[in-house]
């Protein structure tokens, strides 16, 4: 999108891109769902799961609850690069955490495991693990998992972890092997896309955020992204988006439903 098109449009921003702050994700009634489920995960300090499609607003829901966590009571650690081995893995949070890195795999873990139980029981800070991409987990880290959250012989939790990723993770938990993970799941989220209505107030919001006007976008033209997009965040984003150039190059000063055809019969 360039400057020209935003001045088209009396936009001062560009609305639909991953840039957005955290204070300006919008939190709609499905979105504000999601974010319940998670913030019990907190409240109950145990292990959880947020699964949906790609572009569905995972990684949003994780900024806008690591955002709420209260630096002072919680030490949150977020790892993406999670194709990686059990030594790997180890050497990541411990260097997340403020150890060294290096050493032998069963090293890591005691010194992992000490950490976080000196930070609970010391200075009263929550370690609150977040696994991104979680889906490209081997089962062999995943087994790690619940060996990791057991703290004084399973009768304490003094860590939460969160496992964030695509649906092909959710069918690993039913392996034998990952049946003691599985069973310590305590909550369990799933996104999808948006129905219409949140479809066209997520539009409607970005661009009135921007310094535009809600109208920019016919009903036609917001009818049709949402039944091309199915709702999905980063489809609704693109589509309208192209929709929008189209628009420029056509000097129209809404975008009409002509426009999002064009971009969905290119």
């Amino acid at each position: 999108m360039n400057q020209q098109m935003l001045r088209h449009f009396n936009l001062v921003a560009y609305p639909f891109t991953k840039e957005i702050t955290t204070e300006k994700l919008l939190t709609l009634p499905s979105t504000q769902s999601s974010l319940a489920g998670l913030k019990l995960l907190l409240d109950t300090r145990g292990i959880g799961v947020l699964t949906g499609k790609s572009g569905t607003g995972k990684s949003c829901l994780i900024r806008l609850l690591l955002a709420e966590l209260h630096t002072g009571l919680h030490k949150a650690i977020y790892l993406s690069h999670t194709s990686v081995g059990v030594q790997e893995f180890y050497s990541h949070i411990a260097a997340a955490i403020g150890l060294e890195s290096t050493g032998r795999r069963a090293t890591l873990y005691r010194s992992i495991h000490e950490r976080v139980l000196s930070l609970h029981k010391q200075s009263r800070v929550h370690t609150v693990l977040v696994l991104d991409e979680a889906h490209l987990l081997s089962n062999d880290v995943l087994k790690e998992l619940r060996l990791l959250a057991n703290y004084e012989i399973d009768s304490l939790n003094a860590m939460t972890i969160l496992m964030c990723g695509q649906e092909t993770l959710l069918p690993k938990f039913g392996l034998s092997a990952l049946e003691p993970l599985a069973n310590s799941i305590t909550v369990s989220v799933a996104t999808d896309g948006l129905p219409k209505e949140e479809t066209i107030s997520y539009i409607e919001s970005r661009i009135t955020d921007c310094g535009g006007h809600s109208g920019m976008f016919t009903q036609s033209a917001l009818s049709l992204i949402h039944q091309a997009s199915v709702g999905v965040l980063r489809s609704i984003g693109t589509i309208a988006t192209a929709a929008m150039m189209k628009a420029y190059n056509g000097d129209s000063p809404t975008v009409e439903g002509e426009h999002v055809q064009a971009v969905l019969t290119r």
